[in-house]
């Protein structure tokens, strides 16, 4: 599977009086694209955790309006009764 960020980095790294790669230039290479996985795992999973935290305080929010039971008056009751 081509990777066009990896072709990219590797045309970058290529001198252009040597169109082969070197093996310290993969070395390079897989230095660099290590890092950046990292670096996106990471992003990924902060994210992740603020979508979470993002759930649960709206989740907490909107379930503290109903913490205590709400009582119906009688009047209320009585005049759906009517209606239905």
């Amino acid at each position: 599977m081509d990777d066009p960020f990896e072709q990219h980095l590797r045309s970058l790294l290529q001198d252009d009086a040597s169109p082969q790669s070197s093996p310290e230039d993969d070395k390079r290479l897989e230095r660099v694209l290590h890092r950046a996985h990292i670096h996106g795992g990471l992003f990924d999973l902060l994210k992740l955790f603020a979508n979470w935290g993002w759930v649960i305080s709206e989740g907490g929010a909107r379930g503290l309006r109903h913490a205590r039971p709400v009582r119906r008056s009688t009047k209320d009751a009585s005049s759906s009764d009517l209606n239905t």
